[in-house]
């Protein structure tokens, strides 16, 4: 009988991220964020000030999804690669947590 392969445990959002620049970075918005930048700093402050991992995963799948659905594969991967740069994050773990997180994304080989 064979072994079935044990699965890997699924990535959590802390890990995928960079906490350090997310920790340097994070402010909390005054009223309403009208910037990128005033959005990301606002999503910092919230991810590194709860001690929660469960809601820290559920803040990133939620950007992930809310940037992705409802597009194609090439446009999914395209937001993923952009979300890590403005993360300062790897590529291939944040594609790893979205696709585990449901988003659909061109195979491997070719991203």
């Amino acid at each position: 009988m064979k072994k079935e392969k044990e699965k890997d445990p699924p990535k959590r959002a802390c890990d995928v991220l960079n906490w350090d620049y997310l920790v340097e970075i994070a402010e909390k918005a005054q009223g309403q964020r009208k910037t990128l930048d005033a959005g990301l700093k606002d999503f910092a402050y919230d991810f590194t000030s709860t001690a929660d991992e469960d809601v820290r995963d559920e803040m990133l799948k939620n950007i992930l999804k809310n940037g992705t659905d409802n597009t194609s594969r090439t446009a999914a991967e395209e937001f993923i690669k952009n979300a890590a740069i403005r993360f300062r994050c790897e590529r291939k773990l944040l594609r790893e947590f979205a696709r585990e997180a449901g988003v659909r994304l061109l195979p491997d080989w070719m991203a």
